[in-house]
């Protein structure tokens, strides 16, 4: 910060850029743990389902009825769950999910060594995350293998068939082949002359119940093991989540220091811009009134004692020098040595109550001081808190008759020195009352914004003190600042 010395700037400036920089990495890495936690958690919910589903798939070709293996196949593809199925001599004779159309030259019989070798590290990568499932079924090395040669219905008495049971066989056109116990007529493969309508009739009940089954022809049946990856979301979870995570954190982080070397940018700009004006009003005054008595002095007609004059110049000279130390505390450590508040306090007031005649409007600075204890502090900065208290209640006061109250008390449960500082101004808003100590706050048209926030700092960064403002409104502020009181415990 401007306000103390090089190296204290340093070191405060370098803790907070720490401090920025470990809070967001702190609060990265908790996220990172609690994601990859959930992410560890979904992604054994989803390994378990992986297994379910490349059981079901591994069983699809055992199922002996086309139509729900038919079904469940094209649930087996709408999950898409990557595998390969080899033959007992390891060679592959299915897949499904490992791109490059692969499955396609699987089936064709057309893979080169290379395709084959690639499929070889496949079987091992998924070998690795997955154990395989011995499968043994039908139609493994011809998925078009099963095929419908007919249908049967029947009627009620499908749970106990027997010579009496009444059923029709057709082909895969439907047409009737065989029939029995329709229209009195038993097992027979002669086809009576049975009304055609009567057949289709029974057909169509059985099948409006659901009682019809297909006649179907299974290829043999064949050993083979089945290979099985994890799913897409697996994948995405277990790759491009950290990827995502680490991404937002690291873009989080480089907005977050641009952004916070823009705003120190900008205080600085404005506080050195703050500073140089502070300056100017710091060195104008003494320097004005020189050059004033000056011109006295050479205009002297002998009605002014010279001695006076002098005495005055004097005064003057020591403000400046003044001034020129408080600048040289403010960038170095300074000095600090037992003081009595009270005391401060009134050398401040004074300096003020001879130029305030001088101002448009009357203000009275009242002074009432109780007994307290002296405190460590530096003599130039304390006065220069009094000045800037009192410099910018004259400027807040916007009555005809302005008051300035300034007190001292003690607490001795606190063991603080306390000065209670009030005056009849204008009073600060509420939504502004947490702005007033930040450096390039002002209420003032062409303020600078550094009275407050060198008062601040110098009870609270140079004297470990505080001050806050204990009560504002339009009939006035009153500020309390407190201040460690020196006890002597011998």
């Amino acid at each position: 910060m401007l306000f103390s010395g090089r190296s204290r700037s340093f070191r405060t400036t370098g803790f907070f850029k720490s401090y920025f920089i470990l809070g967001i990495l702190g609060l990265s890495i908790v996220f990172f743990l609690y994601s990859n936690w959930a992410t560890r958690r979904l992604e054994k919910e989803t390994a378990q389902f992986s297994m379910m589903l490349a059981n079901f798939t591994a069983l699809f070709t055992s199922i002996p009825d086309k139509e729900t293996s038919d079904a469940a196949k094209a649930i087996i593809d709408d999950l898409k769950l990557p595998y390969i199925v080899t033959g007992a001599a390891a060679q592959p004779i299915s897949a499904r999910g490992i791109g490059d159309g692969l499955r396609e030259k699987i089936l064709a019989n057309t893979l080169t060594p290379k395709e084959e070798q690639k499929i070889r590290k496949l079987v091992e990568k998924m070998d690795k995350s997955h154990s395989p499932i011995p499968m043994k079924g039908v139609g493994v090395t011809d998925e078009e293998g099963r095929k419908i040669i007919g249908y049967v219905y029947y009627d009620e008495t499908k749970w106990s068939l027997n010579q009496g049971s009444s059923l029709v066989v057709t082909d895969v056109t439907q047409e009737p082949v065989f029939w029995c116990n329709i229209d009195g007529v038993e097992w027979d493969v002669e086809l009576p002359d049975i009304p055609r309508a009567k057949i289709q009739s029974f057909i169509e009940n059985a099948s409006a119940k659901g009682y019809s089954n297909t006649i179907q022809f299974n290829p043999s049946y064949e050993e083979a093991i089945f290979h099985y990856g994890s799913t897409g979301l697996i994948h995405q979870l277990r790759w491009w989540m950290p990827l995502t995570q680490m991404t937002m954190v690291a873009v989080f982080l480089i907005v977050g220091l641009m952004g916070y070397q823009k705003i120190k940018h900008n205080e600085q700009q404005a506080i050195w811009a703050g500073l140089a004006k502070e300056t100017a009003h710091q060195l104008g005054t003494p320097i004005s009134s020189l050059m004033g008595w000056l011109e006295i002095l050479e205009e002297n007609d002998g009605s002014e004692e010279p001695n006076s004059i002098y005495k005055e110049m004097h005064g003057d000279l020591l403000r400046l020098n003044d001034i020129t130390s408080r600048f040289g505390e403010v960038g170095s450590v300074p000095r600090h040595e037992p003081l009595d508040v009270p005391e401060i306090i009134h050398r401040a007031v004074v300096y003020f109550q001879r130029r305030l005649p001088h101002r448009q409007k009357h203000v009275e600075i009242i002074e009432s001081h109780q007994n307290v204890p002296k405190v460590e502090a530096n003599e130039n900065l304390l006065q220069w808190v009094i000045e800037n208290l009192i410099r910018n209640s004259l400027d807040a006061i916007d009555k005809d008759d302005g008051r300035i109250e300034i007190s001292t008390e003690y607490d001795p449960k606190k063991k603080d020195v306390m000065i209670i500082y009030k005056d009849n101004g204008k009073g600060i808003p509420r939504k502004n009352r947490s702005k007033v100590f930040l450096p390039g706050y002002s209420s003032k048209k062409h303020g600078w914004g550094l009275g407050l926030a060198i008062v601040k700092r110098i009870i609270e960064g140079y004297h470990g003190g505080r001050i806050r403002i204990a009560e504002s409104g339009s009939e006035g502020s009153t500020f309390v600042v407190t201040l460690p009181a020196k006890i002597d415990n011998a």
